[in-house]
């Protein structure tokens, strides 16, 4: 992992089928970049993450403090939450132009796994293009499906 936190890149993605360690990696990395001196926000977007138990941590959709670690945010982002604001931004537009079993099959059409998957994308790209958000942290660590 030297090498990893010699020169790390200002975002690290940790993704993989389930049960591969993606969640210890994205902690133990997270984890030794802010005991380097780095901050570091520790996103989880897992609908079946249990980055809140390797922490101790009660988490949720806003950075918290991850106690005993200087410098370490986390925080879980809500993958069906996340998809049902995807899908409301998505279908806004349409609400008054196109008839409503149009929209009923364009919102069943958004109800799928790829969608939820997007759409938790999309909220932690969110957070990383939000400036107000993201510059107080040196990197932004991804645990993802």
């Amino acid at each position: 992992m030297d090498p990893l936190l010699a020169d790390p890149p200002r975002h690290l993605f940790f993704t993989g089928k389930g049960g591969v360690g993606k969640t210890t990696l994205a902690c133990a990395t997270a984890i030794a970049l802010a005991d380097r001196g780095r901050r570091v926000l520790l996103v989880s977007t897992d609908p079946a993450s249990n980055l809140d138990e390797m922490l101790g941590l009660a988490l949720a959709a806003t950075p918290r403090p991850v106690p005993g670690i200087e410098r370490l945010d986390a925080l879980n982002v809500d993958p069906e939450q996340a998809a049902e604001d995807y899908r409301q931004r998505v279908l806004a537009p349409y609400v008054d132009t196109v008839p409503a079993t149009e929209l009923a099959t364009m919102r069943e059409e958004l109800s799928g796994a790829c969608t939820t998957e997007i759409a938790a994308f999309d909220r932690f790209a969110g957070l990383l293009a939000d400036d107000d958000e993201s510059a107080a942290y040196d990197h932004a660590v991804s645990n993802t499906t």
